[in-house]
């Protein structure tokens, strides 16, 4: 079984995917596209990433994405938020 990473690493780790994403996840907040719960499941979700090394070096190289990878346990709600 994977360990959880720590809750504030995976917390910017979201933040800045969203970023990427050309999401505003502070809007989407304001506007009830999302909810404290749901935006708190999103940062869970992150903390059992197994590829998060990957993630912080695509995410280091490429300030905009067109979408999340694949392997983004977030990846649809980004494109969901995305397209709002």
């Amino acid at each position: 079984m994977q360990t959880l990473g720590k809750p504030r690493d995976h917390f910017w780790r979201v933040i800045k995917m969203a970023k990427a994403c050309e999401v505003d996840l502070s809007t989407a907040l304001d506007e009830g596209e999302i909810d404290a719960e749901f935006y708190a499941d999103m940062i869970d979700g992150c903390r059992g990433c197994t590829q998060v090394e990957k993630c912080d070096r695509k995410l280091s190289r490429m300030p905009t994405l067109e979408e999340a990878p694949e392997y983004c346990v977030n990846r649809e709600t980004f494109a969901r938020l995305r397209s709002a």
